[in-house]
């Protein structure tokens, strides 16, 4: 069965007036446009919580002791002599490295799987 899109395009050329291509030109190649899109198969649907719950093992696998710089963090002294923390870097470059890590990881998984 031929994609109805591509059905009418040919149905269009076919009533039109002639152009640089002829009409068999153009319809030959909206025949093998369609032969080609029917040749892929469909894609595999990926199930939200498969993807949620994979990327979070993902995730809780990972060292996350440099995300914190250990050596930048800001104290203070509070209500009845509790230290308090004001400031705290976060190595963002290294955050956003290991959770692209992370999404390459899943994705590898989830194409294993569907495969």
């Amino acid at each position: 069965m031929q994609n109805t899109h591509i059905q009418t395009a040919i149905q269009k050329v076919s009533n039109s007036f002639p152009s640089l291509f002829s009409r068999e030109d153009v319809i030959k190649l909206l025949m093998d446009l369609s032969a080609d899109m029917q040749d892929e198969g469909p894609k595999p649907k990926i199930d939200l919580d498969t993807l949620i719950t994979t990327f979070r093992q993902v995730l809780s696998e990972k060292d996350w002791d440099d995300v914190v710089d250990k050596d930048d963090i800001e104290l203070s002294m509070g209500y009845d002599n509790r230290v308090e923390v004001e400031c705290v870097t976060i190595n963002e470059d290294f955050l956003i490295g290991e959770v692209v890590d992370a999404l390459e990881a899943v994705y590898n998984a989830l194409d294993e799987e569907a495969n």
